[in-house]
């Protein structure tokens, strides 16, 4: 017990330690404005929510909304351990006693998922009223929470499985049977869909019981736990730069040919670079989702004419904003390079390249979430919300080259 104990202690510590060293980071974060994006987003999505709630429209999809969106906040099960590498050494000869350090991990994220879950279920909730609300909201709740019981076995029985093919094809399952299950209360009555997860439950037992696993999946944890402390000092280092950790590089084929586009001379050296490291980073992939939602939210925002089509603008400033905050962390990716100082590259031209890139990179972005404000907006005859949209995005894509030259110099006085 008091073995156990002293674990749960250290748990508590390393939990303390990271909220501690986090904390200054969420300051600087608030004071770069960021917040604000955020609260107009809220703000601006509250507005549409309303509206849609007010006056939805007969071919709404409200399955196929439900299914994705509680599916999505259902089978996400991340796990937070706060171990290190250290610890395969030091603690794995107390491995037996790590079931309550566990414990604690467990009910930390659990709860702060299980409370996404429930503001997505209650946002749904009233939109599910208006379709065909075949099954009551209780049921429904303790189907969700049942749901999400079960993705949290199940996620940890896959990080405890030895073969990682298996372990995706596992979750892969596991999200697919997730969405076939909301389906099946969400269209059928009652006993139809008792039965149809009865089965799909027990198919999930014998699965998950077939691959080989390790007790306590060390080396998985401590992937994992580093994976999600890096993803918080990326966020936190497009605000001040933050302690350097190894990036990960993805090859995203369809960026990639791009990079084919580019002359392979001595005078595109660090146009080449930059591209190429904003296609293959962590960074990368950030904005290409962060794209992809902006898209689909000014979309439906602008087909809908919220607030006689300047929903859509303000969704659209909103994800501009975004992209371009992310966007302006690539200034710093080879900030403290030493090839910088070992091969004859032309310094002069790395300023003048880095906004070539930052410049076609925004101006791509932006001319993608522009046509999904544009186009549903004229279709439905609505024109000066789009040509506001674009005066805008116009103004900023003209100030934004000379605040950055004004930021690069003052990183190169700092080093």
């Amino acid at each position: 017990m008091g073995n156990n104990r002293a674990l749960e202690a250290l748990w508590h510590r390393r939990g303390k330690a990271f909220r501690e060293e986090a904390f200054p980071y969420f300051r600087y974060m608030g004071q770069s404005g960021f917040p604000a994006f955020m609260s107009l987003f809220v703000i601006s999505s509250a507005i549409g929510y309303i509206g849609l709630i007010r006056n939805m429209p007969a071919e709404f999809p409200f399955t196929a909304v439900g299914i994705i969106a509680l599916t999505l906040v259902l089978c996400w099960s991340p796990l937070r351990t706060w171990l290190a590498a250290g610890d395969a050494v030091f603690l794995m000869p107390r491995e037996a006693e790590m079931n309550g350090y566990l414990r604690l991990s467990f009910r930390y994220t659990t709860v702060a998922c299980s409370v996404l879950a429930a503001i997505v279920f209650l946002l749904y909730m009233p939109i599910y009223s208006q379709g065909p609300s075949i099954n009551g909201a209780w049921l429904l709740a303790a189907v969700a929470a049942g749901l999400k019981g079960a993705n949290v076995w199940g996620a940890w029985k896959e990080r405890q499985m030895s073969w990682p093919g298996m372990r995706r094809l596992l979750r892969g399952l596991r999200w697919l049977m997730t969405a076939l299950t909301l389906a099946a209360w969400l269209t059928l009555v009652l006993w139809q869909a008792a039965a149809y997860t009865l089965l799909l439950g027990l198919l999930y037992m014998v699965l998950y019981r077939l691959p080989s696993k390790h007790r306590f999946p060390w080396e998985r944890l401590i992937d994992e736990e580093a994976r999600t402390r890096k993803r918080y000092y990326a966020f936190f280092g497009l605000f001040i730069d933050v302690p350097t950790l190894p990036s990960s590089i993805a090859k995203r084929s369809y960026l990639t040919w791009l990079l084919r586009i580019i002359r392979y001379t001595n005078r595109h050296t660090f146009v080449y670079l930059y591209s190429a490291s904003l296609m293959r980073t962590e960074m990368g992939g950030i904005i290409v989702r962060l794209l992809f939602l902006g898209c689909l939210i000014t979309y439906w925002f602008a087909e809908a004419v919220s607030l006689s089509g300047y929903g859509s603008v303000i969704t659209f400033v909103v994800f501009m904003g975004l992209i371009a905050v992310q966007l302006g962390g690539l200034r710093h990716v080879h900030r403290y390079s030493v090839w910088k100082h070992v091969y004859p590259l032309p310094e002069k031209q790395r300023i003048d390249q880095f906004l070539k890139v930052d410049r076609f990179a925004m101006l791509l972005c932006t001319v993608l979430l522009w046509l999904f404000v544009a186009l549903p907006l004229a279709l439905s005859g609505v024109y000066m919300p789009s040509i506001a949209a674009a005066a805008l995005a116009a103004v900023y894509l003209m100030i934004r080259p000379g605040r950055l030259r004004k930021k690069l110099a003052l990183d190169e006085e700092e080093d």
